[in-house]
């Protein structure tokens, strides 16, 4: 009778006043379609949060029973997440985002963000799985809605879709506003975009709910998918410099007007996602009026369950703890939704193999850089453009990020493969002048220094340096071309700078290829997303002699390392270099550790970082 009592309308919640309060959130983000475990080799951070052992890793199934758990623990509990659950592995491509938003249902999920990922089937299929198989709130306050029926937008997203929830967890009212992605969809600052939505100014829209709901909860929670950096900016406020005023008649420069925007007073803690990073231990900010405010993030890909214990008293937090817990193989898999995913699995077998081998990667084959700008699958993808059948570029770019995750070392299957490129992208050609190979390439640089001059594309068939310390920054030294310098010998001058091209003394001369002529006209393939201006890209889309090939990037990928030399080769000259340097062959034992012996006739899958893009900080 007690029970029936405290869910009955009119029943007096408890007194909290002046009483220490504990709430549990427990929280993931950037999921990206992993509702099935993977084969993963845990980074060095991983490692050290406790992601350890040979896998597989995540799966919604392991979650649901930390979820379980930890839920079993706690006193008040909330579960949320911060968006980008779809789009990441072959289960995504095929049922378009239903098996993901059926198995948020089965969590008992609290709250969820939009993430830009979520889009990327567009607003139509987006709004019917939600429509469909959704039982939670999906929030978005900074979205508005466009008042034009032009706009292939759903109208049931507009129903869905919600600025905030409130929660009353046993006393305790915690009012929970939805921040989403506008960063990285870039077509809600564009007037006619078809998602029939624009976006508001984060602080403002933040500040707006805050104000509206502070008198009605006693805890205010921000559930975002900006960023790090712009999570940040939330309390601590940021210049706004997009105000275009007009153009100075002397310099003919734009003038922009740097506005600044202040950040938001009564937030208490953000659950924030978009960047893959989990804090360990969370961010304490200090917003304008000195209150703390909380920063969590919780990681990606279905890696941990962050859980933030938090003692709240009249309002205020006064004391948390934090942790990521690792989803790994330790974990037992929950039955009722193995059950819930069984169907989907062997409909996603049925459609795609995505357990043929038909490659081995001895080691990790990382999609970011460890020394130089490029990367050594960024090498392998881009190399698989340039050379694929109807396409024989003279060189090719794709946008690093693009490549959506690590080759892992062993045997090689489909499913790997769509998880690199969960994305339909096809190549696409273009024929550009050496001018504009100059004006790509300073964007190149402009938007790698911006991120730490960590390389945003990936090349073949070309080289350049990356300056990132000049002002503005520029792409210097830009070679194309797939052969051998002839001047470039054992004979070179010694004032000819061959093989360094961040030398500052003597005479450079490209090592491959030559120079890039101004007014030469060069064959470039590209992504089709690059190609329609995707990520700012817009020296791309101005282009008239785009030619969509329809050539999948996925499948380019695959044709290449399928012709690549079998590991047996590849042992056999692992022996001859070491046999040159005076050390004796690999054993039995060491040839069986580096590839087994029942993959030894599949294509090698090595890749390497060859320098072809240098930094100059």
């Amino acid at each position: 009778m007690a029970l029936v009592a405290c869910g009955r309308e009119g029943y007096a919640p408890p007194n909290l006043t002046d009483k220490d309060v504990h709430l549990t959130v427990l929280h993931t983000s950037d999921i990206h379609s992993r509702v099935l475990s993977y084969r993963l080799v845990p980074a060095r951070t991983d490692r050290e949060l406790g992601l350890d052992g040979d896998g597989p890793f995540g799966g919604i199934a392991r979650i649901a029973s930390i979820l379980r758990d930890e839920r079993a623990k706690a006193d008040r509990v909330l579960y949320v997440d911060s968006g980008d659950l779809f789009q990441g592995a072959p289960i995504f491509n095929v049922f378009q985002g239903e098996v993901e938003a059926r198995a948020l249902s089965n969590l008992q999920i609290d709250a969820y963000v939009l993430g830009n990922h979520d889009f990327d089937n567009g607003g139509l299929i987006l709004s019917r799985q939600l429509a469909w198989f959704s039982s939670y709130p999906v929030l978005a306050a900074n979205y508005i809605p466009m008042n034009d029926s032009r706009r292939e937008t759903s109208e049931e997203l507009r129903r869905i879709l919600q600025p905030y929830t409130i929660f009353n967890v046993r006393g305790l009212r915690v009012g929970v506003i939805g921040l989403a992605n506008t960063s990285s969809l870039n077509s809600l600052a564009e007037g006619g975009n078809s998602l029939g939505y624009n976006a508001s100014e984060q602080n403002e829209t933040l500040q707006r709910y805050i104000n509206l709901i502070k008198d009605r909860v006693d805890l205010v929670m921000a559930l975002t998918h900006i960023g790090l950096t712009e999570d940040e900016h939330l309390v601590g406020g940021y210049y706004r410099s997009d105000e275009i005023k007009g153009v100075n008649p002397t310099s003919q420069e734009t003038i922009i007007e740097r506005k600044w925007i202040e950040g938001v007073r009564g937030l208490d803690v953000i659950m924030g996602g978009h960047h893959h990073v989990v804090l360990n231990p969370p961010k304490n900010l200090l917003d304008p009026d000195d209150r703390d405010v909380l920063l969590v993030h919780s990681g990606a890909f279905a890696k941990f369950v962050g859980r933030a214990d938090l003692v709240v008293r009249n309002g205020e937090i006064v004391s948390h703890r934090f942790n990521a817990i690792g989803v790994t193989n330790t974990i037992k898999e929950d039955p009722d939704m193995l059950r819930m995913l069984e169907p989907y699995i062997f409909g996603l077998n049925q459609q795609i193999d995505t357990t043929r081998i038909f490659a081995f990667a001895p080691f990790l084959v990382p999609r970011f850089g460890r020394g130089t700008g490029d990367s050594s699958l960024g090498n392998l993808v881009s190399e698989s453009m340039q050379v694929r059948r109807r396409v024989e570029a003279d060189f090719a770019l794709t946008n690093s990020l693009g490549i959506r995750t690590d080759l892992q070392p062993g045997p090689v299957s489909l499913e790997q493969f769509y998880e690199i490129f969960p994305f339909e992208n096809t190549v696409t050609t273009l024929f550009v002048s050496g001018k504009e190979v100059q004006e790509l390439l300073d964007f190149v640089t402009e938007r790698s220094t911006g991120r730490g001059c960590q390389s945003q594309a990936q090349i073949a068939g070309m080289s350049f340096v990356m300056n990132c310390g000049a002002n503005p920054p520029r792409a210097d030294l830009i070679c194309i071309g797939a052969n051998r310098n002839p001047r470039c010998t054992a004979d070179t001058p010694a004032n000819t700078v061959c093989y360094d091209p961040l030398a500052t003394e003597g005479k450079r001369t490209c090592l491959w290829g030559e120079p890039v002529e101004p007014f030469s006209s060069y064959k470039l393939a590209a992504n089709d997303y690059i190609a329609n201006g995707g990520s700012g890209f817009r020296v791309l889309q101005r282009n008239t002699t785009q030619r969509n090939t329809g050539v999948s990037l996925r499948d380019a990928l695959v044709e290449y390392i399928e012709g690549l030399p079998d590991c047996n080769k590849w042992l056999l000259t692992v022996d001859e270099e070491r046999k040159k340097e005076g050390r004796s062959p690999l054993t039995d034992e060491e040839k069986e550790k580096l590839v087994p012996t029942q993959y030894r006739t599949l294509p090698c899958i090595l890749g390497a970082e060859d320098g072809r893009i240098r930094r100059r900080l």
